[in-house]
């Protein structure tokens, strides 16, 4: 007897559901992670959001920041939003340029610093509220934690950098040169104030012989490119206040800034004769071997008749300041080694600082020791002392001029009792 059984097929119960993964740790702001874990497992705090002060018209106004010598602002910004206002006439104008302005929510100055609470948490120490050595943070600590980076200034810009003037048309000297000189620097700070200007309004002022007058910015981290949009006001005050007749001033110019170098030993058979042949020559040679570009190139002896007689001249070349380094003691021209050196310009008029005397700068003064201005013996201006023990001006403490009788001044050019800075000396 055969038995059949059939199996019916059990269905099966569903799989149970996975657990649920951990759920991290809460993390507490304020609360350290435990000892046992490393510095490197700390949570770390969530990116800071994109500030959204760009736009905060309070950072769109345009303005020019001394001592970073950086312009800040957003000048299109600012002129929709104030479309009456001075920027805006600027800006309409094309006087500013768009690619050197930074945000002006980046600048130092507001950018939020750490509060004292967030540096006595510990914020910015050790990431645990303690010092290196495992105590609480002194107040010293806590206190130089929670003040702001002290901001270095910029070195001093040369004086040949903060220097603008206006020359004459013809060159001729001023009559009225002693009041011009001291009256413009006041007019000139009148102007700047009147045109809404941030800029520092002190300068020093001069009018050399040639009846050009020069006003040189006294804060030493300005430069007098800075002040280049008023250029043209300045100069109409300067004519309007002290009129020269058909000779006027002309528009306010930058002084110039570029070196000069002088490379001697140049053989000058392969040289071309005409100084304008000789400044893509001398320009080429030294781009093959320095890649420097030079400004301007000419003779140091500007007689050809002179120059014929020998056979090596010199020739003085103009660079950009920045670029001075590139360019060493010697350069590669047709072949051997040149020497290179820098090069002072002087004319029968110039004064030497040292020797007091015509015809030289005194980064070339052939003398080797000092001459005092005020009474021709041999020591620095600042070490003249006069020789009477009871002078009624304390001219045996400080250098003062004619102090008494027993020390009248003596020029070293030509012997008569004033100095040698003296405008009439015959000299």
């Amino acid at each position: 007897m055969t038995c059949h059984i059939e199996c019916q097929p059990r269905s099966l119960p569903p799989p149970a559901p996975a657990p649920p993964p951990p759920r991290p740790p809460l993390s507490h702001p304020t609360a350290g992670p435990s000892p046992s874990k490393k510095g490197k497992d700390r949570a770390r705090a969530p990116p800071t959001p994109p500030s959204a002060a760009a736009d905060d018209p309070k950072y769109l106004i345009p303005f020019y920041d001394t001592i970073l010598g950086k312009a800040f602002g957003d000048p299109e910004k600012y002129a929709k939003l104030y479309p009456n206002s001075y920027e805006a006439g600027e800006f309409r104008k094309g006087r500013y340029d768009l690619d050197s302005f930074t945000p002006g929510h980046l600048h130092p100055d507001n950018v939020v610093s750490r509060s004292y609470a967030e540096a006595a948490s510990g914020s910015g120490l050790d990431g645990k509220g303690k010092s290196k050595a495992g105590k609480p943070p002194s107040p010293q600590l806590v206190a130089s934690a929670a003040a702001p980076p002290v901001k270095k200034g910029p070195p001093s810009l040369p004086r040949a950098q903060r220097r603008f003037f206006a020359p004459r048309q013809s060159p001729s000297p001023h009559l009225d040169a002693p009041t011009t000189a001291p009256t413009f620097a006041y007019i000139a700070a009148r102007v700047l104030r009147e045109s809404n200007c941030l800029l520092p309004s002190g300068f020093s002022r001069t009018v050399n012989p040639r009846g050009s007058v020069s006003l040189t910015v006294t804060d030493k981290a300005t430069p007098a490119a800075s002040y280049a949009p008023y250029f043209d006001s300045l100069t109409r005050a300067l004519n309007r206040s002290f009129p020269i007749g058909e000779n006027p001033r002309c528009t306010l110019v930058l002084a110039p800034t570029a070196v000069q170098l002088a490379i001697h030993g140049l053989p000058l058979r392969f040289l071309p004769q005409d100084e304008e042949e000789l400044f893509p020559y001398i320009r080429q040679a030294i781009l093959n071997d320095k890649a420097t570009p030079i400004l301007s190139a000419r003779y140091l002896n500007p007689s050809r008749d002179s120059r014929a007689t020998k056979q090596a001249t010199s020739a003085v070349i103009t660079i950009d300041p920045q670029k001075v380094s590139a360019l060493t003691s010697v350069v590669v021209i047709l072949s051997p080694n040149r020497k290179v050196e820098r090069a002072f310009s002087s004319s029968r008029t110039s004064q030497c600082k040292n020797c007091w005397r015509y015809g030289h700068a005194h980064q070339r003064c052939p003398a080797t020791h000092p001459t005092c201005p005020i009474c021709a013996l041999h020591h620095t201006p600042a070490a003249h002392r006069c020789q009477n023990p009871s002078s009624p001006s304390s001219g045996n403490n400080k250098p003062v001029l004619s102090c008494c009788p027993t020390s009248p001044p003596h020029c070293c050019n030509c012997g008569n009792d004033h100095t040698a800075t003296f405008r009439e000396c015959p000299a």
